[in-house]
């Protein structure tokens, strides 16, 4: 059982670290809530056995999810009539090493976009995960999250290319 949990936690914690993280903007609250994820994970440890091996991780990343969604709700931090579920990326800051303009246009495209926009750039790039990996956690169809992020990449593209100043023919 233990092995499981190790093997587990050493495939996983950097998508769930890097997951909570762009969710929260914060390293501590961060800190905090990966080790209440892998908490909760080796107290049901149980149920991963019982998981088809593609299935651990859209569970773990469900885990994670949840698990920031009740930071959220019992911190009261989202606007009356917004859901905890999408709240989030308010404290979005990219970490990078040198300063570059580019960085600056995708940080701002990123705030640009929906909660729920964000959260898919998230699980899909930040996190890596597959599209029918996603749609397990977010209850929406493969072909749904596809067709959205192609949409979602051309926004960012629209908005990072008007930042830079580069005229777009079209």
């Amino acid at each position: 059982m233990h092995e499981n949990f190790e093997r587990i936690y050493d495939q996983h914690f950097d998508g769930v670290y890097r997951f909570v993280l762009f969710k929260t903007g914060d390293r501590w609250v961060t800190d905090d809530l990966v080790s209440e994820i892998f908490r909760k994970v080796f107290q049901r440890i149980d149920v991963i056995g019982t998981l088809a091996p593609d299935q651990c991780k859209p569970w773990l990343m469900t885990v994670s999810r949840n698990t920031v969604i009740d930071y959220y709700r019992r911190k009261k931090e989202y606007p009356y009539g917004h859901d905890p579920e999408v709240y989030g990326y308010s404290k979005v800051e990219l970490s990078f090493t040198d300063s570059d303009p580019r960085n600056d246009c995708l940080e701002q495209s990123l705030r640009a976009l929906t909660s729920e926009e964000r959260e898919l750039m998230n699980l899909k790039f930040v996190v890596g995960l597959k599209y029918a990996e996603i749609g397990e956690i977010v209850g929406k169809e493969e072909s749904w999250l596809k067709s959205k992020a192609h949409r979602i990449k051309g926004k960012m593209s629209v908005f990072i290319n008007r930042c830079m100043g580069v005229k777009n023919d079209g």
